[in-house]
């Protein structure tokens, strides 16, 4: 069989990517996989995830924009203003390259195939080198002699195909091509982590042959939202949950083996460099596993407001001063894998008993507190659990939660299993939601795969002061893309394109005209803004065309929500906070 070229895979991908029908997709592709051996299999479909390495690969290729657009400058010879406008307008680099590239930049030479791609990932990955880097991607690049096939090198590598084929299209593509039911395919990629090796399996017809691993990241079972205890109660049916405290925090599952630990979060990144000090504690525990949680972080028994966390985040160096001042823990709520031993099928009330025998301590309660902030710092705390059942009891449940400035309840189902990645009615979660805000936009931002071409991030503010006073001006506190509907997205970008000011790069500062009403979790002191406050989960929840931009909230308004009881990010006794001079065009 001979091998794969990337030219192939650029044409089954582009051909998935140009109908919206997740069946032609999966047809497509399902087409294109069954005609591969089993290596350019493997390549195929970790390449169509949009991945460099298997999943459970913990190498990185360490290339960014800045390479990648200079070694393409000096193959195309383009001016590079011409070439960032044709970059921005594209909506990525590599469609945008794919529309300019030479058609005869390769004479006489053997076409660029998936394992050659495959050879040049791993010598960019062995390398840290800059120029060494520059030159494995140069030699690459100009052996694309199409631009599809350069358009996907850059796709890969971004880790960004914008094909529209999440995980599920591929999986339904590898149960097509090689005959295998759908739930084998997905129960097998819960057990060895690579869907790329599970195709190699299901065209071998060894499925069965898989057994679980750990040190691949696996979907997080969710809570469906209920808006009341009594909306709860009902769900509940007078069945008996577990009520537990909803933690304000970073989920995150933690694998383990001997000395080996990797902590990972909901997007599947690892951030153990983040948390040395939750890979001590978490080191000195016996035996493997597999913990679901949250670091959260944690001083003298109570949990601290989530911008503690955030000072650790995205940092090279973390300061013995930063992990004094910001102490995090890992609090666990499930386990799924013990010593050998896969858990998740079996009930909550179980996995509950295991995970008993492994931690230390359950999360203070009130009533509990002093003695354990009186003993020492436990290896791994657990979340406490009660029963309950009526209106009044999660009603109870959710007040101490709140009372203990945790975001609410999450409610579970004793017999439930763990479901990786579902939403469903075993677990249910109650959190209480700050007043919305009035806000005007100052800027609209292009999005990113299908909304790549639209204005459908936006950066909004409120004034600093009553609007008909001298120097009263607006400032940013946030940014928000999710809440407005694809037409609406459309009738903004429409909009916004006539009222900006100029752009700057994927970025129009806008007039402000539009008022948006804006829900959030919680709001957090920042310096990033010049309004000094910052939303967590911002959400668009209308837009608000019945008011002018001077009617959008002012400053004070956003000071008293941030100091009332149910903002459990503000300190125990916030200070009052004065706001930096304000600029219009801020944190653009």
């Amino acid at each position: 069989m001979p091998s794969a070229t990337l030219l192939q895979f650029a044409q089954a991908n582009d051909a998935a990517a140009a109908t919206t029908k997740k069946l032609q997709k999966q047809a497509i592709l399902s087409e294109y996989l069954r005609s591969l051996g089993e290596t350019d299999l493997r390549l195929a479909v970790r390449y169509a995830a949009g991945r460099a390495f298997a999943s459970t690969d913990e190498r990185v290729l360490n290339v960014g924009g800045a390479l990648v657009s200079d070694v393409v400058l000096s193959i195309l010879k383009l001016d590079p203003h011409a070439y960032h406008d044709l970059v921005v307008k594209s909506g990525e680099i590599g469609d945008g390259i794919a529309k300019v590239w030479p058609a005869k930049l390769v004479v006489e030479r053997e076409r660029l195939r998936l394992q050659d791609l495959a050879r040049a990932f791993d010598d960019l990955a062995a390398t840290g080198a800059w120029e060494n880097k520059r030159a494995i991607l140069y030699e690459l690049m100009v052996r694309c002699a199409d631009g599809r096939e350069a358009a996907y090198v850059t796709k890969i590598i971004f880790g960004d195909l914008r094909t529209g084929v999440q995980e599920g299209v591929l999986q339904a593509a590898v149960a097509i091509a090689f005959g295998r039911p759908l739930p084998e395919i997905q129960r097998c990629q819960l057990l060895v982590g690579d869907l790329d090796e599970v195709a190699v399996l299901a065209k071998d017809d060894a499925l069965a042959a898989a057994s679980f691993r750990l040190f691949h990241p696996i979907q997080f079972m969710l809570a469906t939202p209920q808006e009341t205890a009594d909306d709860a109660a009902e769900t509940l049916s007078g069945r008996a949950f577990y009520a537990e405290d909803k933690l304000d925090g970073i989920r995150a599952q933690v694998h383990k083996s001997a000395q080996r630990i990797a902590i990972c979060t909901r997007t599947m990144d690892r951030t153990d460099a983040s948390f040395p000090d939750v890979v001590e504690a978490l080191s000195k525990l016996p035996g493997d596993f597999l913990l679901d949680g949250e670091i959260v972080p944690y001083r003298d028994g109570c949990v601290l407001p989530f911008a503690h966390i955030q000072k650790r985040l995205g940092r090279k160096t973390l300061t013995s001063k930063i992990l004094r001042e910001n102490p995090a823990v890992f609090i666990a709520f499930d386990i799924l894998f013990k010593d050998g031993e896969l858990l998740m099928d079996y009930p909550l009330r179980r996995r509950r008993a295991a995970l008993s025998e492994l931690c230390a301590t359950e999360l203070c309660t009130d009533e509990a507190r002093a003695a354990a902030c009186a003993s020492a710092t436990p290896g791994l705390l657990c979340t406490s659990i009660s029963e309950v059942i009526t209106a009044e009891e999660i009603r109870q449940c959710f007040e101490a939660a709140r009372n203990r400035r945790n975001e609410g309840v999450v409610l579970k189902d004793p017999e439930s299993i763990y479901s990786p990645g579902r939403r469903g009615k075993m677990w249910l979660k109650i959190k209480t939601h700050l007043p919305t805000m009035d806000c005007v936009v100052t800027a609209a931002e292009y999005g990113h795969g299908k909304r790549r071409s639209v204005l459908s991030d936006y950066t909004f503010a409120v004034w600093d002061r009553d609007p008909a006073l001298p120097d009263a001006a607006l400032v940013n506190i946030g940014k928000a893309y999710s809440g407005v509907t694809d037409e609406e997205i459309a009738q903004l970008t429409e909009l916004f394109l006539k009222l900006s000011r100029g752009q700057y790069g994927r970025v129009h500062a806008v007039e402000p005209k539009v008022v948006l009403e804006i829900a959030c979790d919680q709001i957090q002191t920042s310096a990033r803004h010049a309004s000094g406050y910052a939303l967590r989960f911002p959400r668009i929840k209308r837009i608000r065309w019945d008011k002018r931009p001077e009617d959008a909230d002012r400053l004070e308004r956003i000071i008293e929500i941030y100091s009332s009881l149910p903002n459990f990010a503000r300190p125990a006794n916030p200070p009052a906070v004065e706001a930096p001079e304000a600029t219009l065009f801020d944190s653009l």
